[in-house]
C-alpha cells in the first residue's frame, strides 16, 4: 500500500496528516470535490516520527529529504511505496 503524508513542523511538534486516501486532481477547480476529515498524528520529536515511518517501509534517503525540508521551510510531503 502506498502511504502519503503531509508534515508540518510546528513549534516543537511534528504534525503529520495522512493524505493517502485523497487523490490530488490535475486541475484545481473552485468549489469541486468534497470536504473530508483526515487523520493526523502528533510526534514530539523527529526521531519518533522517523521510527514510525521506518516501520511503514520508508527509505532512509526519503526520510533525510523530509527532515531537511521540515528544517528548511517547515513543511514536507512524504510518500512511502
Amino acid at each position: 500500500m502506498e502511504h502519503r503524508f503531509l508534515l508540518h513542523n510546528l513549534n516543537h511538534t511534528i504534525l503529520c496528516v495522512d493524505i493517502s486516501g485523497i487523490g490530488i486532481p490535475a486541475d484545481i477547480i473552485p468549489d469541486s470535490g468534497e470536504d473530508r476529515t483526515l487523520q493526523a498524528i502528533r510526534f514530539r520529536t523527529w526521531s519518533n516520527a522517523e521510527k514510525h515511518f521506518l516501520a511503514l517501509g520508508a527509505r532512509p534517503e526519503s526520510l533525510r529529504a523530509t527532515d531537511e525540508s521540515l528544517r528548511r521551510i517547515g513543511v514536507a510531503v512524504l510518500t512511502i511505496k
